[in-house]
């Protein structure tokens, strides 16, 4: 993360830059397992053979968007008077205004080391927000995100090189009026069953 003033008209803003390392180490892990898939595919059985292509062609992909994200240059996210920067994805959504915001939602997805912190943007007018023009590749990722129900607009914390507590204090060092709601983490409800007195079975007499 830096804040350096615009090159075009000083404009200050903060910059936050992906974890290229982390990422990269991440696509070598996805065609590792795709090496796998390809020795599945070899096998005489038709069904391991089937399934060992569908891993090759799911991690090959996922090594090539993981890597494209990473070597890409310049930062993910950008905060500037006018607004937040989104470029986390291979479609980026661009400029989103401030006031275009209502809140922003941080919420975990997932367990343990496997969990991923996003900050949800929730559009004030999400209508007027997608009547401006979008390039084709961004009118499909919006389709797509509208049909698994994701939000229009986040930042994974997979995708930032500062914690994502960082990124909420710059967040509320640029717009102090801008509700940040931190979701608590959800936890799985244990039902506990209550055990009743235990009862006693008479004991046979002894002839």
């Amino acid at each position: 993360m830096d804040s350096i003033p615009s090159p075009g008209d000083g404009q200050p803003q903060t910059r936050f830059y992906p974890p290229r390392i982390k990422l990269v180490v991440m696509a070598a892990g996805s065609m590792l397992l795709a090496s796998v898939g390809y020795l599945m595919s070899l096998s005489r059985i038709t069904w391991l053979s089937v399934v060992g292509l569908v891993l090759v062609v799911l991690f090959v992909a996922m090594a090539l968007v993981v890597l494209a994200r990473a070597l890409r240059p310049g930062p993910t996210v950008v905060f500037t008077r006018d607004g937040l920067v989104d470029r986390t994805t291979l479609a980026p959504t661009g400029l989103v205004r401030w006031d275009e915001i209502n809140v922003v939602r941080k919420r975990e997805i997932g367990r343990g080391r496997s969990s991923e912190r996003v900050l949800d943007v929730v559009l004030a007018d999400r209508d007027k927000f997608f009547d401006r023009p979008r390039s084709l590749p961004r009118r499909i990722a919006d389709r797509y995100r509208k049909a698994m129900k994701h939000p229009d607009v986040s930042i994974p914390a997979s995708m930032v090189s500062t914690p994502i507590h960082g990124v909420i204090d710059e967040l509320r060092r640029w717009r102090p009026d801008l509700q940040v709601l931190e979701l608590p983490p959800q936890f799985s409800k244990v039902r506990l069953i209550k055990r009743g007195p235990i009862k006693e079975h008479p004991k046979p007499p002894r002839w």
